[in-house]
């Protein structure tokens, strides 16, 4: 009898609120830490530095950063107090950490989106980037976030930068300068390619219903 309980108590269950939740959920004690990716550079940049170079320690990344070793070290206690990285070693007696992969979903009447850690590591770049800033700052998260899913769409030939511009409802030029942005920072196309520029009278505002095309296809 007690063997079940144990056993069903360890499968994994569903609620309203939260999916797949197995033996103990974990703890998620950060959610401003979360919002503070989306508004600090240099904590987004330090978390973006250890995910990809997989692990890193303290005095690694107070090398490879332009804040503080105390700022460094604050972000570290703060990014592990989130959840968002871990403790996974030891290296002569300096703590080795790994950055957690993470997927934020809000909704707000009716429209979804989801910050991703690719999605922070274009964010941490915006003071390097001042069109990122821009578009980030004057038209929030959620038409970012569809900015930067259509410019890896454009990179695969889907949609035109024009079509971009309608979407979002950024200027051409914004736009142009958007997709210039990210091309370089996710490496997108090759060597020989390049977004393809409009002027401003190439842009059609009766062009049609782009966001029912795109999302038919």
């Amino acid at each position: 009898m007690v063997s079940s309980f144990v056993t069903l108590y360890k499968m994994s269950y569903d609620t309203e609120h939260v999916r797949n939740a197995g033996d103990t959920p974990g703890m998620i004690t950060g959610i401003p830490t979360f919002t503070e990716l989306l508004e600090n550079p240099s904590l987004a940049s330090l978390y973006t530095s250890i995910r990809r170079t997989a692990t890193a320690t303290g005095p690694q990344l107070v090398e490879s950063t332009t804040v503080s070793k105390k700022t460094v070290y604050d972000y570290l206690h703060k990014l592990e107090q989130a959840g968002l990285i871990s403790k996974v070693g030891d290296d002569g007696g300096t703590t080795v950490y790994t950055a957690e992969e993470f997927e934020l979903t809000l909704t707000v009447r009716e429209t979804e989106v989801s910050i991703t850690p690719e999605l922070i590591e274009v964010i941490a770049q915006k003071n390097e980037y001042p069109v990122i800033k821009r578009v980030f700052e004057d038209y929030g998260i959620v038409t970012f976030a569809l900015a930067y899913d259509l410019v890896k769409a454009h990179s695969e030939g889907d949609v035109t930068i024009r079509q971009i511009a309608s979407l979002t409802d950024l200027s051409p030029g914004t736009a142009y300068d958007l997709v210039e942005a990210l091309y370089a920072i996710l490496d997108l196309g090759d060597d020989e390619s390049a977004p393809t520029t409009y002027a401003p009278d190439d842009f059609d505002e009766d062009e049609g219903d782009l966001l029912g095309e795109f999302a038919d296809e």
